[in-house]
């Protein structure tokens, strides 16, 4: 099995199996709630994790554009939001978890996993093995807003990865561990998975 059709078998299993069973099977006001007040709301993890593969893949790996940048996404998730929530106040985390449509959220997200799927279709055109610079990270993080309220410590914590470190972190790993947080909290929810 090469590389390509091995990433896309995992990521295909974790979007289209685990993230839209969630989509289908977790109630929109179960979506928003949070059921203990150290947790995020499933809405607020669902974004979260389109921004950064969004950003992370379309901007670390690729330098291309964001598909936030390709539409008027903000508006259709009824967001302000450019960063990608690290940091945000549990009480920042309901106001976006309230606000956020729901359907643009979804649609967002679903861009988003296309535009994933065209990169990896197309990765023999990257060299997985160039890393970040610090100014490019700067770049995003400041100019491009991806940072909330640490840029310093975004910077230097992703200068000097390798694109295809970027690549499994951002496409696989980070949205297979906010999957296990998704289902603890719409169990928690009353959500019963058969």
């Amino acid at each position: 099995m090469e590389f390509k059709e091995m990433f896309l078998q995992r990521y295909g299993v974790l979007v289209d199996f685990y993230l839209e069973g969630n989509w289908d099977l977790v109630p929109p006001e179960k979506m928003r709630q949070r059921p203990h007040p150290r947790v995020n709301s499933i809405a607020w993890i669902l974004w979260h994790m389109s921004r950064v593969e969004d950003a992370g893949l379309n901007r670390f790996v690729t330098d291309g554009t964001q598909v936030l940048d390709q539409g008027d996404w903000m508006k259709a998730m009824n967001l302000p939001y450019r960063h990608n929530g690290g940091e945000m106040s549990f009480a920042e985390v309901d106001e976006l978890s309230q606000r956020v449509d729901l359907d643009g959220l979804h649609a967002y997200s679903m861009a988003v996993q296309a535009s994933t799927r065209k990169i990896v279709q197309e990765i023999e055109k990257i060299n997985l093995s160039e890393p970040l610079t610090g100014e490019h990270v700067r770049k995003v993080a400041v100019q491009e807003g991806l940072a909330y309220t640490d840029p310093e410590g975004m910077i230097q914590n992703y200068t000097g990865w390798l694109k295809g470190r970027c690549l499994m972190t951002y496409g696989l790993t980070h949205g297979f561990q906010h999957l296990g947080e998704i289902e603890t909290i719409a169990t928690l929810l009353g959500v019963v998975y058969e």
